[in-house]
């Protein structure tokens, strides 16, 4: 999932400068606080998303339950892909290795993580809203993914999002830049993302992405796009 990104007004020399600014966080660095902190600031940044107010409709709490919902994920990215934070912690980024879908490590990463007490957390009629769109999603995902890459040797960037009061600055985009530099190295062959809002498929074309798969599943009846990009 992605938020709605701005175009930057920042030449591309002030991008790379920032790109270079934006540091992955050690594992002994990243304690349960700054998990819970990194969660609370996707809240914040997929307030506004559409997508998010069909799961959670109740506008006050929508922060808080976001908050919940992204905590696991983080747990989960810390442990086996990547968190950054940029340095005014102000902008998340969450990504994890394609073998986090293989049936068994997605089990253990249910229960290490958390996840399993999100229906908890939410709510069952919260729960069902989120999962009868993402199962859909991840099952094309996973499709896709997997014909381009029989060995799972993809990334897949969970969540990106930025705090409404540092929006317009370029830190999605510098997030995303320095998380593709960072799958380069490690070997991984393609970068996946999805979002659920049409305005953000051009700005991750410029970042050169490309179009996958849209579809609009019955049950949530919104629409998201699925875009790659070669590492």
């Amino acid at each position: 999932m992605v938020a709605q990104l701005d175009r930057s007004n920042s030449s591309y020399a002030e991008i790379q400068n920032a790109t270079q600014r934006v540091k992955r966080k050690a594992k002994t660095s990243l304690t349960k606080q700054q998990q819970k902190e990194a969660a609370a600031v996707l809240g914040q940044a997929f307030d506004g998303y559409p997508f998010m107010a069909y799961v959670l409709p109740d506008a006050k709490t929508r922060v808080q339950q976001l908050t919940k919902l992204f905590f696991p994920l983080i747990r989960s990215s810390f442990r086996h892909g990547s968190v950054t934070i940029t340095p005014d912690g102000g902008g998340v980024l969450a990504w994890v290795p394609g073998k986090v879908f293989s049936r068994r490590e997605k089990f253990l990463d249910l229960f290490r993580s958390g996840m399993l007490w999100v229906p908890v957390f939410l709510g069952p009629s919260v729960f069902n809203r989120f999962t009868v769109h993402d199962e859909v999603c991840e099952e094309a995902f996973l499709r896709h993914a997997q014909l381009q890459d029989p060995d799972q040797d993809f990334a897949y960037i969970w969540a990106v999002g930025v705090r409404p009061d540092q929006a317009g600055k370029g830190l999605g985009s510098t997030m995303i830049r320095a998380a593709l530099d960072e799958m380069r190295q490690q070997g991984y062959s393609t970068c996946w993302l999805r979002t659920e809002t049409s305005k953000n498929v051009g700005l991750y074309e410029h970042l050169g992405f490309q179009q996958v798969h849209t579809e609009t599943p019955a049950g949530s009846r919104q629409q998201y796009w699925l875009m790659s990009q070669a590492l």
